[in-house]
Parts: structure tokens; C-alpha cells; sequence
């Protein structure tokens, strides 16, 4: 049975939280804003259809994380059509976008998460949840609605690639997130 959601005091609690995360999804503060404003719109037009089966912190990221997929295919999209006309273009009429870009994105993009950004959809989702948000493994299978053996699983795998892509970098891979006293050795 549906649940009556208060619009202001759900956006008053967890909007920084659902913001962050998309800043963290997104590497962009202006993605970020909107990515989290939209969240909160799906929550005012659908949020009769909440049941409680889960928290309601969760179901927004599950909300969050279905928009930002969308927003990754139509990105996509458009980035293969504009290949397709650049590639269709003398060499000589091109030009390189300016070198004003803000130094937030800057420093996102040497970040790890700009690392995080390239793996798999599930490794990404699983490491944002888990290592910028701090869900446990339960919550994270909630939100992507799958095993907990899976979510275990996408954790250990992406931390094993980012150390790898790190590796390769020639950085070392402490940098990455870790929680004090979390074994991860049971993750196969």
C-alpha cells in the first residue's frame, strides 16, 4: 500500500546525500545538479507509488541511479553522432574546445573516482554506494536490485581493476577507499 511521502522534509533529509552521489556519478557539479534535482522530481510525481518495502533514502537512489544510467546512453549517443560528423570533416576546419574549463572538473577528472567513472556500470554503482556513501552491502543490493553475492562481488572486482588501472598509471593503489576494519577477503 502506498505511503505518504512529505516532499519538503525528504528533500530537507536526504537531497545532500542524493547530490553528492551524483557529483560523484556524474564529475560534474552541473550534471550533479541536475541529476538530483530530477531525482526529486520522479519523487514528486511517483512517490505515491512508494511502498515502504524499502527505506525511503534507498528507493531514491535507486531513482538516482536509473536517471544517471539514462543520462550515460543518451550521452553516449550523441557523442558516436558527433564522432560521425567529425570524422566527416576536413582536418583543417577543426578546432579544440577552449582551455577555460572550471578547476572543479579539473580536479575530478585526476581524482579516483574519474577512474571509478570507467568501469563497468555495476563495479561503478557498487563502489559509489558503498565507498562515498557508506551503504552496507544489504542497501547496495536493494538499490540495484540484486544478490548480495553480486554486490560483494562488483565491490572486490572493482577495487582489484582500480588498483590494476592504478598500477598502470604508476600510482599506488592506497589511495583507494577503505574502511577500517572491513575484510574484504570473504568478497569472491
Amino acid at each position: 500500500m502506498p505511503m505518504a511521502i512529505d516532499l519538503q522534509d525528504t528533500a530537507r533529509q536526504h537531497f545532500d546525500r542524493i547530490h553528492r552521489a551524483a557529483l560523484v556519478l556524474s564529475g560534474n557539479p552541473w550534471d550533479a545538479d541536475d541529476l538530483a534535482q530530477e531525482t526529486f522530481l520522479v519523487l514528486s510525481r511517483q512517490g505515491a507509488t512508494f511502498e515502504g518495502r524499502s527505506s525511503l533514502y534507498t528507493w531514491l537512489y535507486g531513482i538516482l541511479l536509473n536517471l544517471e544510467r539514462r543520462e550515460r546512453r543518451r550521452v553516449g549517443m550523441r557523442r558516436k553522432k558527433l564522432q560521425v560528423l567529425w570524422d566527416s570533416e576536413p582536418a583543417e576546419e577543426r578546432t579544440t574546445p577552449g582551455a577555460d574549463a572550471p578547476a572543479e572538473v579539473h580536479e575530478w577528472k585526476n581524482s579516483l573516482w574519474a577512474r571509478v567513472a570507467q568501469l563497468p556500470d555495476g563495479q561503478r554503482q557498487s563502489l559509489v554506494l558503498r565507498f562515498s556513501e557508506g551503504l552496507r552491502y544489504e542497501e547496495i543490493a536493494e538499490i540495484l536490485e540484486c544478490p548480495l553475492g553480486t554486490v560483494k562481488s562488483r565491490i572486490f572486482h572493482g577495487l582489484a581493476a582500480l588498483r590494476k588501472l592504478l598500477e598502470q598509471e604508476g600510482e599506488e593503489a592506497s589511495q583507494l577507499p577503505a574502511f577500517p576494519g572491513e575484510d574484504l577477503s570473504h568478497v569472491v
